[in-house]
């Protein structure tokens, strides 16, 4: 005789297999839930790193920043010590120079003539005074170029008076003073031309500038 099975299989097929499907979605939300909480913490950590390394970054910006204004504070101090020290080799280099100078204006002043003023306004220097005739003005000048240093001298005005040119018997022996004062005896100078010339300092004397050009020379006649 056959089995009949009268229970309602079907209804429990279904529930079993609704569980199951039920079981698998709880499943499977949980690895996903599970899989985004590790992706959140994996992005999250390198975040933290990255802001990390900014912050590393923007700190040594900041002390590169410091050490970089340090260096041209520096700089400028060394910059400041050279400009210092090149001003003191330049006053080093030009203490002997009014020495020489003086030396040479002295011996090139020639005989029948005299000096009143003397001047100098940077790298010129102005004399006045008086000469017997203006060649011997001339001859200043030519040994004011003469000397190692002073050159490019030039006569920039000259007076002459016109009785050193009269004769002999013309010229008279008691120069006029002043009204009650007594005669005063005419001395050569009462003749003598007023001139003033001026010449130029020499830093570095001819006989540097001539040795620092001989090699030039040299090397040019060489080459050729």
């Amino acid at each position: 005789m056959a089995r009949i099975n009268l229970l309602p299989w079907r209804q429990e097929e279904r529930e079993r297999r609704n569980k199951e499907f039920i079981a698998l979605v709880a499943a499977v939300t949980l690895l996903a839930l599970l899989a985004a909480f590790a992706a959140w913490s994996y992005f999250n950590s390198q975040l933290n790193d990255q802001r990390d390394a900014n912050a590393l970054i923007e700190q040594e910006n900041s002390r590169l920043d410091s050490a970089l204004k340090e260096i041209e504070t520096l700089e400028q101090r060394r910059e400041d010590i050279i400009s210092r020290m090149q001003v003191i080799q330049d006053l080093q280099g030009r203490r002997p120079i009014p020495v020489h100078l003086w030396d040479d204006i002295a011996q090139g002043i020639p005989p029948a003539l005299y000096l009143t003023n003397m001047k100098r306004e940077g790298d010129l220097i102005t004399l006045t005074g008086f000469a017997d005739n203006p060649n011997v003005v001339s001859s200043l000048i030519r040994n004011l170029d003469n000397s190692q240093w002073m050159g490019n001298s030039a006569v920039q005005n000259i007076q002459q008076n016109i009785t050193a040119y009269q004769a002999a018997p013309q010229v008279a022996t008691q120069a006029p003073t002043a009204e009650g004062a007594p005669p005063r005896p005419v001395y050569p100078e009462d003749s003598y031309v007023q001139f003033v010339i001026t010449t130029q300092v020499q830093y570095e004397s001819k006989l540097e500038q001539t040795d620092a050009a001989a090699p030039t020379t040299a090397d040019a006649g060489g080459g050729a």
